[in-house]
């Protein structure tokens, strides 16, 4: 024991000594890690119950992501057990809080989530091209469509510096790479996706503002998602290519990784606003040092996240806001999102 309480001492020093002291998790190594999943049992009190864990954790993503935002915690939990309060103690993706308790339509599927269930339409992807189906690779047999790991590639201690995170570093915005399942070839290849870049907020949006957010990466030009690609919304398009599409004439989709127009109603977003976000260009976005106050219509652009919250929302399709009673045409409501841009439809 002393010999390997030694090697732990040693392997700690060398990584302090080369830098890694920099990466996004910091402090005592058994918060996360614990050498045999044995004592007690391997049922530790304060560890997830149905260890062990890959890596040596002490419990999983769920576990270490659960419990109750107040501001002052280190680790963003994303599911809470108990009733919150949407935009008060909800983080920028929301919480899985809702579609746990019944409501189907208010969040993604995912199945690590305790009282979560596979979605009654996995073999049909809401929105996949075509209607075709994920389920030749992600059906019964074969692994599970929605874990946590399908969105995420957790790299813990990889340094995240920044500010933009996920344009050339190792690491990708809030993990968010699709590379955890995927090949390579999915994402370099005809895809063209290399993972989600941006700036992340400190308290990852508990308090949010014009000038307190995170930021996100759009399409390389205003109104181009056919090239390589930073963008949240390709992100998204991963699954859901079918809501992504290109404007045939009249749209029939809302538009994503396009330019918010520079004429008409649109041109009066010029001050970002946290109800409905816009992704910035790429080279925006890499000469960007903090979160920006300033919208550019003709250049930012509109994203899946101005409309959506990727964990959950108490509303029908993750959707930011009440779209069915705060949306009303001729009628100003500042809790209705579509609002924000179109900004002559609420009303004076």
């Amino acid at each position: 024991m002393r010999k390997w309480g030694l090697i732990l001492v040693l392997i700690v020093g060398l990584v302090g000594l080369y830098g890694i002291a920099q990466a996004k998790v910091s402090g005592v190594c058994s918060n996360c890690h614990t050498m045999h999943y044995s004592q007690d049992g391997g049922v530790l009190s304060e560890w997830g119950q149905s260890g062990p864990y890959e890596s040596l954790l002490v419990n999983n993503c769920v576990g270490c992501h659960t419990g109750e935002n107040d501001g002052t915690n280190t680790t963003p939990y994303v599911y809470s057990t108990s009733s919150l309060t949407y935009g008060t103690d909800t983080l920028a993706g929301g919480n899985f809080y809702w579609v746990a308790n019944g409501c189907d339509e208010c969040g993604h599927n995912v199945t690590d989530i305790p009282g979560v269930s596979q979605d009654s339409n996995f073999s049909q992807t809401p929105g996949h091209v075509d209607g075709t189906t994920c389920s030749s690779c992600h059906g019964s047999g074969n692994m599970v469509l929605t874990k946590c790991v399908f969105c995420h590639n957790p790299k813990h201690h990889v340094d995240d510096s920044g500010p933009v995170v996920g344009d050339d570093e190792e690491v990708k915005y809030r993990f968010l790479s699709l590379d955890y399942y995927h090949p390579s070839s999915f994402q370099e290849g005809s895809y063209n996706f290399y993972g989600v870049a941006g700036i992340e907020d400190g308290d990852w949006e508990y308090t949010v503002s014009s000038t307190d957010h995170n930021e996100y990466c759009g399409a390389a030009s205003s109104e181009d998602y056919s090239g390589a690609s930073h963008s949240i919304s390709r992100y998204c398009a991963a699954c859901h290519w079918g809501f992504y599409g290109d404007n045939t004439g009249h749209w029939k989709k809302h538009p994503s990784d396009y330019a918010l127009p520079n004429s008409g109603e649109y041109a009066n977003y010029t001050t970002y606003n946290p109800l409905a976000p816009i992704a910035r260009l790429e080279s925006t976005l890499t000469s960007m040092t903090a979160a920006s106050s300033t919208v550019t219509p003709g250049e930012d652009q509109v994203s899946c996240l101005s409309c959506h919250r990727p964990h959950g929302s108490p509303y029908s399709d993750m959707l930011r806001w009440d779209y069915e009673n705060e949306c009303k045409a001729g009628t100003s409501d500042p809790d209705c999102g579509c609002f924000v841009c179109h900004t002559e439809k609420g009303g004076s």
